[in-house]
């Protein structure tokens, strides 16, 4: 689960300037990417520390990605069955019943507890003044 920045738009406008905007947008992207980074760690949910200690950036080009490979982050982000967010596919069931250990067990899901979305929409500002100052250099 990785969420997104792209400043192609921005490389695009400027044309042949963009050349020399290159490295600056990069650490742009990666330091945008780390104040997010750092949010997302705070905001996640802690049972082992495995999901907090995942979570990376990546900058590609002009894309930076926050993310996870954990297969079970979007479930903590958006949540599960009738307790998750309505406009995520998987959340759609009222309730489903498992075996596990010689017994059934029955569930309705779990609430969301979102912890990418809301660090990057937090710190929105500060990735565009980050962008903007590498672009007047």
């Amino acid at each position: 689960m990785n969420i997104h920045f792209d400043t192609s738009d921005v490389i695009n406008k400027l044309g042949d300037v963009a050349e020399n905007l290159s490295a600056g947008l990069y650490n742009a992207l990666q330091e945008s990417g780390e104040v997010v980074r750092k949010e997302a760690v705070l905001n996640c949910p802690v049972q082992t520390g495995r999901l907090r200690g995942s979570i990376t950036v990546n900058v590609e080009g002009n894309t930076a990605e926050i993310g996870t490979n954990l297969e079970y982050a979007p479930f903590v982000e958006y949540g599960t069955g009738s307790k998750g967010d309505k406009s995520v596919a998987h959340t759609t069931r009222e309730k489903w019943t498992y075996y596990s250990g010689g017994q059934f067990f029955t569930t309705s899901g779990q609430a969301p507890q979102p912890f990418l979305t809301p660090a990057l929409k937090n710190n929105k500002d500060t990735i565009i003044k980050l962008i903007r100052e590498a672009v007047k250099r």
